[in-house]
């Protein structure tokens, strides 16, 4: 008689746990350096087997079912930014407005959250617990989520975009870690931008046990650039020394020559990058800012078949 109530019980609970696993998983459940791509998501690639997605201009109206209708790919995953503009709490709309969106795509979302109006210092264990909230939305929804919390720190404290130090930077990391790290589906993604010596890296490294994905920010500025000479040193200090995922999160050319972001492009979605197991993803930055940096929107039938030969 108690058979079918416990058969009862653990089809709550197996419902319960896919509904928090990633629909579409990429890196959940993978093994951070090694080439066998279990499990094996949809979405678009680079012909040399790199996942490739998409940083959208909302500003200019752009989002990511349009960068996918223009490519006829499915992108694998989308980068939308969001600030925490107080103290006092965050509620994370500039990343729910696109939830819908995101899951009907099948993307991943690298969900950059930027400490804008507060200091490291008040990254308090209440907004680590927004920002947990804001997470789960997207996880119950089977969207995987890989949170690139204060992303570009190292850059981001010399205007005073982010105020604090790195030790401050650090605590506060580890204080959204542990409200995150509970969550099927959510990987936190350490990202400082390029800097001149692996130092200046370093003391902003929150340590492995608090890390899931790094990466590193750069935009090429010669034709001359490929995996080896810009990310090569990075990569090996963190992605291969910790045996993490390596992702870029954001990349594209200053300046914006044509030339030059198809020579770029094709370093990233093209050459072989076979000898680096852990890269797994790249975005592309499709904006147009102070530079149009954007290879898709925007962009003529002819830079666009340009583009497009680099997928498959």
């Amino acid at each position: 008689m108690y058979l079918p109530l416990f058969v009862l019980l653990l089809s709550v609970l197996c419902q319960e746990t896919l509904a928090r696993t990633p629909t579409n998983p990429l890196l959940w459940f993978r093994e951070p350096c090694s080439s066998m791509d279990m499990p094996y998501h949809f979405g678009m690639r680079g012909r040399n087997g790199i996942y490739w997605g998409w940083n959208p201009d909302v500003e200019r109206g752009d989002n990511i079912t349009m960068i996918n209708r223009a490519t006829g790919y499915q992108a694998t995953t989308v980068s939308y930014f969001s600030q925490i503009n107080s103290p006092s709490g965050y509620d994370g709309h500039q990343l729910l407005e696109h939830l819908d969106e995101i899951k009907g795509t099948g993307a991943a979302l690298i969900a950059a959250v930027m400490p804008n109006g507060l200091s490291f210092n008040e990254v308090t264990p209440a907004i680590a617990a927004d920002i947990a909230n804001v997470v789960r939305q997207f996880t119950d929804q089977g969207i995987e989520v890989w949170l690139r919390f204060a992303h570009e720190m190292n850059w981001y404290v010399k205007p005073g975009t982010y105020r604090g130090n790195s030790t401050q930077f650090i605590k506060a990391w580890q204080t959204v870690h542990a409200a995150v790290k509970d969550i099927e589906g959510c990987l936190m993604f350490w990202n400082p931008n390029n800097a001149n010596t692996m130092a200046l890296y370093e003391e902003w490294w929150p340590g492995p046990e608090y890390v899931d994905i790094v990466g590193m920010d750069i935009y090429a500025s010669k034709t001359t650039a490929n995996f080896r000479n810009i990310y090569g040193g990075f990569y090996e200090a963190y992605a291969k020394k910790y045996q993490k995922h390596f992702v870029i999160p954001e990349t594209a050319t200053k300046p914006d020559d044509p030339a030059l972001k198809q020579s770029w492009l094709k370093a990233m979605a093209s050459d072989d990058l076979s000898a680096y197991p852990c890269l797994k993803s790249i975005s592309w930055f499709e904006l147009h800012k102070s530079f149009d940096y954007r290879v898709v929107m925007g962009q003529g039938n002819v830079v666009m078949e340009q583009s497009m030969e680099n997928f498959r």
